[in-house]
């Protein structure tokens, strides 16, 4: 039975979307402030963070969206 996997860490985040380590680092704190997309993220322990995949896709296309208002 093949499971797909619902969440990565940052190493994993930042090989699946090719993002910079800084910069997924800044998107975090940009979903930790937004109600919407602060429950993709769950950090269990202090030096443990797992990232919703699914969840941080979302904030991807909500801050593209975003910016295309602005331009």
């Amino acid at each position: 039975m093949f499971m797909e996997k619902l969440y990565g860490n940052k190493e994993e985040i930042c090989d699946i979307f090719g993002v910079a380590k800084g910069t997924l680092s800044n998107d975090l704190t940009r979903m930790r402030r937004n109600p919407e997309f602060s429950k993709y993220i769950l950090q269990p322990s202090h030096g443990r963070v797992n990232i919703s995949i699914e969840g941080y896709e979302k904030f991807l296309k909500f801050r593209s969206e975003a910016r295309k208002k602005i331009l």
